[in-house]
């Protein structure tokens, strides 16, 4: 049984507008929590003298008393030579001066120390400020734009400009939805998850081509038929592949979710939100916009 995906086309693009909206309206009043890379904050590489794991070191902060940070904003980062010892932490700076954020981090090791003991000799600290944050903020912002752009260049060069501007306003689709999933939630972003947005897009893109390109083949193959019932029949025949593609990579995402532990959660929450609104977009949203570009005869030449 074949489904008509282009006949539910706009209520599909009804809800799509509808979840931008919402996704803005959430970007602009709540905004994203950007996290250290992007807002500033402490790094610490040190050498525990006894094994320790991510659960026992949030632990050793709840502990600290008068924290100005919650134990559950510590990144914490396992070295994989380290043996269960070596470790790299980052916590978020103090919204104060910056003689006190030292008198505050001094505070910090020294009573880390005392309820975790370490080594003095492999202590390293560093500090990322609000200028260098702010910094990377637009060089992720530049990083997406590029991303867009080259992806609209290659498949205006591969298939037509129409599929591109099809595939590119299917992946703002889906970046704005992100970013708007992320808000809601209160995902710390920092670099792991905009890598996941990067991978998410690279991923959106790869579902679209696959649809795109069963319907140019369908195009010298169908040129009796309406490019309505053309796209359906591309969709209806791409459609197992994409299923079956989409949940073997959300299986994988859904054992990080479980077992991953808490400095990849972020990475594969927005990662596993990122496939399924991208599958989505790539049968629901990209080919209609396209149907809308190209107008429903299979050559517009002709017309």
């Amino acid at each position: 049984m074949k489904f008509d995906f282009m006949g539910y086309r706009h209520t599909f693009l009804m809800g799509s507008g509808l979840l931008i909206l919402l996704s803005l309206l959430l970007l602009l009043g709540k905004g994203l929590n950007y996290g250290i890379d992007f807002k500033g904050g402490n790094i610490i590489h040190l050498r525990f003298l006894e094994v320790m794991d991510e659960n026992k070191i949030r632990q050793v902060f709840a502990q600290i008393p008068n924290l100005y940070f919650k134990p559950e904003q510590v990144v914490i980062q396992a070295v994989a030579t380290g043996g269960g010892k070596e470790f790299i932490l980052q916590y978020p700076a103090p919204a104060v001066d910056e003689k006190e954020t030292s008198e505050l981090h001094s505070t910090i090791m020294r009573q880390l120390k005392e309820k975790a003991p370490y080594e003095d000799e492999s202590l390293a600290i560093s500090n990322v400020g609000p200028t260098l944050g702010e910094e990377m903020k637009w060089q992720g912002i530049r990083a997406a734009f590029f991303s867009v752009v080259g992806i609209l260049l290659y498949l205006a060069w591969r298939f037509e400009f129409y599929s591109g501007t099809g595939a590119v306003l299917a992946l703002v689709h889906d970046l704005i939805i992100t970013l708007g999933f992320i808000s809601l939630l209160n995902v710390e972003f920092d670099v792991s998850v905009l890598a996941a947005v990067l991978t998410m897009l690279g991923y959106s893109v790869n579902d679209t081509i696959v649809v795109f390109d069963r319907i140019r083949e369908n195009r010298r193959l169908m040129r009796e038929q309406s490019f309505i019932a053309l796209i359906n029949e591309s969709i209806n025949s791409t459609l197992g592949r994409t299923i079956n593609t989409s949940l073997t990579t959300l299986f994988t995402l859904f054992a990080l979710l479980l077992v991953g532990g808490t400095s990849i959660k972020g990475f594969a929450t927005t990662l596993t939100f990122g496939i399924a609104i991208g599958t989505y977009s790539s049968i629901f949203v990209a080919s209609p916009i396209l149907l809308f570009l190209t107008g429903e005869r299979l050559d517009r030449k002709r017309r």
